[in-house]
């Protein structure tokens, strides 16, 4: 086998590797973004039932401050009974009163109700609180994980680059330049087997006589007639691609 064929096709190995380490960094950001957003999911629990049980103290602190305040008046205003000369001013200050009372009363029911509603809003709190710390320490895990997957990735990306830097230097600039034209071309695919005269990567066949060239060659590099991939010979009926995908048919 020619040396520059042989180094190409290590190259290309060596690519696809590299190739599949980036994919599978490109999607981490996604998927701790769905990560983010599945805790999010919880947090917007917690946000809600956090402002409902807020929103219920702070009516209960208005309404007791407005007994205290109808309270007080009702006091001023019995205390005023006892100064009024006239019938009319008498009745007056009993409609006043009465008003006051109402007032007082009806508030009342209000603080009852949200005190009895209470405990029932700070019981679904806790809960969803609870639910959110396991939540979180889930999502923190699974970040962590692809954090580490990551690094993994990017470590043997530096080592894969290293490798096809060395490997580079072996091949004439005439067939890197080729080869890096047919990865951009051809899906990422510029080396593949010739198989029973048929190329792997577009499926077409060989004449005979250029299979029988491509397969006893030792000091020539061939090209697929058709859609020009480097190619190199094995034995078989079927050859395992470097990538999955190939010209379609």
């Amino acid at each position: 086998m020619h040396p520059e064929l042989a180094a190409l096709m290590e190259l290309q190995a060596i690519d696809v590797k590299m190739d599949q380490c980036r994919a599978a960094i490109s999607k981490i950001p996604a998927s701790v973004d769905k990560e983010k957003q599945y805790l999010a999911s919880f947090e917007s629990s917690v946000a809600k039932l956090e402002g409902e049980v807020e929103a219920a103290r702070k009516k209960l602190r208005e309404a007791e401050g407005e007994i205290q305040s109808f309270d007080q008046k009702l006091r001023d205003t019995r205390g005023k009974q006892t100064l009024v000369k006239t019938n009319e001013e008498y009745r007056a200050l009993g409609a006043e009163i009465e008003g006051y009372q109402n007032r007082i009363s009806a508030l009342e029911d209000v603080v009852l109700e949200i005190m009895d509603s209470m405990p029932t809003h700070e019981e679904k709190l806790a809960g969803a609180r609870g639910e959110l710390e396991t939540a979180r320490g889930k999502v923190q895990g699974e970040v962590k994980k692809y954090e580490n997957h990551q690094a993994d990735f990017e470590r043997e990306l530096g080592q894969l680059l290293d490798k096809s830097k060395a490997l580079a230097g072996g091949v004439s600039e005439e067939w890197m330049k080729r080869y890096e034209s047919l990865r951009r071309a051809r899906k990422g695919l510029a080396v593949c087997a010739v198989v029973n005269r048929t190329c792997q990567g577009c499926r077409m066949a060989e004449t005979i006589k250029r299979f029988l060239e491509i397969r006893d060659s030792e000091d020539r590099i061939y090209t697929c007639s058709n859609c020009k991939r480097i190619l190199f010979y094995q034995e078989g009926e079927t050859a395992e691609l470097s990538l999955p995908a190939v010209d379609p048919e």
